[in-house]
């Protein structure tokens, strides 16, 4: 019964969050020629869309969880407002991005502010502390493991996110469907606070892939896209699966972003092999590989939505299996992961 409550709050959540953000979104391409806040044709060298495009989706998710976030009361909770306000900083920062084009060192200088602002509300990566997991040193070297790995974990997150919107509705649909399955999760074990902000934030999705599905008539730009691997990033820190335990459950996170993550190393070891700039924006992500290979645009982005699918799947699974068994299972999917990254850079030219 309780989680029958729980169910219905949830999916009111979601309905009034996609109604906000199409209204939102709508307004915002409106408004987008006026501010100069436009994705031009040929401005860089990736870039294939024909027309200027909006870069407002940054814009519609950062206002729609603040406007959300104050009418439910969730900014009550300690958690979620720092999770609001690091991700203020975010957005901040890849607007200005969007503007001025920032180096890289300037986006990452915000990416470890919001960081540090997650650390002071008490957001932070545990497993290290924990008797559970199978490392673990009973010093104060455990503290620090946590707060570097915390870092490393969020900004990894927030570039990951970052770098796979590369085609039209990629990042928002990977983005709801990690948000699903921590949205799931979270009504079994009865996170209430959690339950609704994932529920707000799946319906910013949904109203923005209403937008920024192929052909787009709005980019999420650096702004958005920051901002969600950011959120995401975020909500995986302060998640307590409730079955299982630290050694079986820590990589589930891994398995939700497994897409974006794997886009990131294979961008990555791809441009180091090729002596190419990491941080210059090109068409060598995992999408353009298979668009080269002959797969038509949509279904590409089926293809690496249905893969994140399979694997979510897996990651849950994992949850109520033995941490042998579990572990074992996650080192596959990391194998796997490395087959399909040596094929897809093999054959890319």
């Amino acid at each position: 019964m309780t989680e029958d409550i729980y169910l219905d709050h949830a999916l009111m959540l979601i309905l009034a969050s996609s109604l906000l953000s199409i209204l939102l979104s709508w307004f915002s391409i409106k408004i987008a020629p006026a501010i100069g806040l436009m994705d031009i044709p040929g401005s860089a060298e990736h870039k294939s869309h024909p027309n200027p495009i909006p870069l407002t989706g940054g814009i519609v998710l950062i206002d729609l969880l603040i406007i959300m976030v104050l009418l439910t009361g969730l900014w009550k909770d300690t958690k979620i407002l720092g999770i609001v306000l690091s991700g203020i900083v975010i957005s901040i920062f890849g607007l200005l991005d969007d503007f001025l084009n920032l180096s890289p060192l300037k986006k990452f200088i915000g990416q470890i502010l919001a960081s540090v602002i997650l650390i002071y509300f008490g957001i932070q990566v545990s497993f290290f502390s924990s008797p559970e997991f199978f490392f673990h040193t009973e010093s104060e070297l455990d503290l620090w493991l946590n707060l570097l790995f915390t870092v490393f974990w969020i900004t990894t997150l927030t570039n990951a996110f970052n770098f796979i919107d590369s085609i039209d509705g990629l990042a928002v649909g990977l983005s709801g469907l990690s948000i699903v399955f921590f949205l799931f999760i979270s009504i079994i074990s009865g996170q209430v606070i959690i339950l609704n902000f994932c529920s707000i934030l799946l319906g910013a999705c949904i109203g923005l892939y209403f937008f920024n599905a192929h052909p787009a008539r709005l980019f999420l730009g650096d702004s958005g896209a920051q901002s969600l691997g950011f959120f995401l990033g975020s909500i995986a820190i302060i998640f307590d699966p409730i079955t299982g335990n630290q050694s079986s459950t820590w990589f589930v996170p891994v398995l939700f972003f497994y897409v974006p993550l794997f886009d990131l190393l294979l961008v990555i070891i791809s441009r180091i092999r090729r002596k190419k700039n990491i941080y210059q924006a090109s068409r060598d992500h995992t999408f353009h590989r298979l668009e080269q290979m002959g797969f038509p645009i949509q279904h590409a982005v089926l293809l690496m939505h249905g893969v994140s699918l399979a694997v979510s799947m897996i990651g849950y699974l994992c949850l109520n299996l033995n941490s042998i068994y579990a572990n074992l299972i996650f080192i596959l999917t990391l194998f796997f992961g490395l087959f399909l990254l040596n094929k897809l850079d093999k054959n890319y030219y």
